[in-house]
């Protein structure tokens, strides 16, 4: 299966072992409760679909990587106690609360959150020592005398043989213990997630034009490529070229560890730069670029995807701006609708002093609430792309309220700058929509119904953002996207099962 499957099936064994009868206790018993185990390649994305997964139900997550882990921190160091016996005395050996458990619990108590997954990596590579504690834990969720709190997901991954000389093969004994499941890289499913994700334009039409560059990972090859590497990748070109530096040729070779996909991918980066410079998406947004639309059917195909993937980028970046600021302007509202009626009344006369500062201390408990859960998020590993920024900028939004509040004394503050951020959020879906449709008729007048239209319409549709407005809005351009994308898709199907 992909990773996408993978995630789908932790999402159902999350809710089906959380699952509680009406009574209180567990559907399924713990004891009954396999943990899942994800097998497959390194850099495929197993560690981000626990955090994706934990997001997405609003539940814990605390991961661990077992190669680091001996018996004494996984089951807890010996203690000797006193215990009567029989009205006897005896000392007797316990042991101290184990890391894991531990961990566990502490999580609980910063994040509130009472379910959640403990998501154990490379468990195929614990130690000797430490293997039989492991079974128990897999079957009866329990690390010596102390048990997982109920509620709580046990999810494992590990790499095969093949690609890790330090793993062993899961036996008969611990496969009768879990739920297996078998991943494989797949680009169709990455590249949704990289669309999402806003990943640099050059890598994502490189892959496009190249995908069996995306996963380069054969047992005796001595390079390799991740999708784990594309992303690395991609961050550090964004952030070179936002700070204006010079991306040297010797750069993809630092982070893809194939020989072959570097060169051609450096190759192809230069090409990428070159129509960077020449290109100018914003006169196309304003229903310009006349004169260059007749030149881009002669260029070679894989500078005419790199175009098309210009072009995408822009409008991913407005789509992903325009998401921050409904979620912005979501969270804006929900701080706000909870404060008393007068702080959100239009009109109405100044608040006297002791309300005002009653609303101050009420709005600065909530920050500090915010502030709180962010840091636990943070911690852990779950936050959402841009949510930290998103969160300082509602705390700047809040205190310009407040300080507005405290020189005018009126009560409707608040209820102002909720509809000026509800208005932003407007502006910027109806210049997404403007731009959505003049960048689709350039690119269908330069390229009709080839390839580039279908990458281009595909481009759009894996961005959520982007899907929905142009549902919403531009019922042509969803007209044609459908009927294009349907038909690709057939023959994509079809493709592939004269292949097999």
């Amino acid at each position: 299966m992909n990773i996408r499957e993978a995630k789908e099936e932790i999402g159902k064994a999350v809710r089906a072992y959380t699952a509680r009868t009406q009574a209180g206790s567990l559907r399924i018993p713990q004891k009954r409760q396999r943990p899942l185990l994800l097998i497959g390649p390194p850099g495929i994305g197993k560690t981000a679909v626990m955090e994706q997964v934990a997001r997405e139900c609003g539940i814990g997550l605390v991961a661990y990587t077992m190669t680091h882990h001996t018996r004494q921190s996984a089951i807890g160091l010996p203690v000797l106690e006193q215990r009567v016996f029989g009205g006897e005395s005896y000392t007797v050996t316990s042991y101290t609360m184990s890391e894991i458990i531990a961990s566990v619990y502490e999580q609980m108590e910063k994040g509130g959150c009472r379910e959640g997954i403990l998501f154990l990596d490379e468990i195929n590579c614990v130690s000797e020592t430490l293997m039989p504690a492991m079974l128990q834990f897999l079957q009866y969720k329990t690390f010596g005398s102390h048990r997982l709190p109920e509620g709580w997901v046990i999810v494992a991954a590990g790499n095969p043989p093949a690609y890790n000389r330090s793993v062993r093969e899961f036996d008969t004994v611990t496969l009768d213990r879990v739920r297996c499941l078998d991943i494989r890289p797949d680009w169709a499913v990455w590249k949704e997630y990289a669309v999402e994700r806003g990943l640099h334009p050059a890598v994502l039409s490189f892959l496009e034009l190249r995908p069996e560059r995306f996963y380069v990972m054969e047992p005796g090859r001595a390079g390799f490529v991740t999708g784990r590497a594309w992303e690395d990748l991609s961050e550090i070109l964004l952030a070179m070229e936002k700070l204006g530096l010079g991306v040297e040729e010797e750069l993809p070779g630092q982070y893809l560890q194939d020989e072959e996909t570097a060169l051609e991918f450096a190759f192809y980066y230069r090409v990428y730069e070159k129509w960077k410079k020449r290109l100018r998406p914003e006169q196309i947004l304003e229903g310009g670029g006349g004169v260059l639309e007749k030149e881009l059917p002669a260029l070679p195909f894989d500078e005419r995807l790199c175009i098309v993937w210009l072009l995408l980028q822009r409008l991913l970046a407005m789509a992903a701006r325009l998401d921050g600021q409904r979620k912005l302007s979501e969270s804006l509202g929900y701080f706000t609708a909870g404060l008393p009626a007068e702080a959100n009344k239009v009109g109405v006369s100044p608040m006297g002093t002791e309300k005002a500062e009653e609303l101050k201390a009420l709005i600065q408990e909530r920050l500090d609430s915010r502030r709180k859960g962010l840091e636990v998020r943070k911690e852990h590993g779950l936050l959402a792309p841009g949510e930290e920024e998103r969160e300082r900028e509602l705390a700047k939004l809040i205190r310009g309220c407040q300080e507005e509040l405290r020189l005018s004394g009126g009560a409707d503050v608040f209820a102002r700058t909720s509809r000026r951020e509800a208005e932003k959020t407007k502006g910027q879906e109806e210049e997404l929509a403007l731009g959505l449709e003049r960048t689709a008729a350039f690119v269908r007048r330069a390229f009709g119904n080839g390839q580039e239209w279908v990458v281009f319409l595909t481009g759009l549709a894996e961005h959520s953002v982007c899907r929905e407005v142009i549902g919403r809005r531009l019922p042509g351009l969803q007209e044609q996207s459908d009927a294009l994308l349907s038909a690709d898709r057939r023959e994509e199907a079809l493709r592939k099962r004269l292949e097999e």
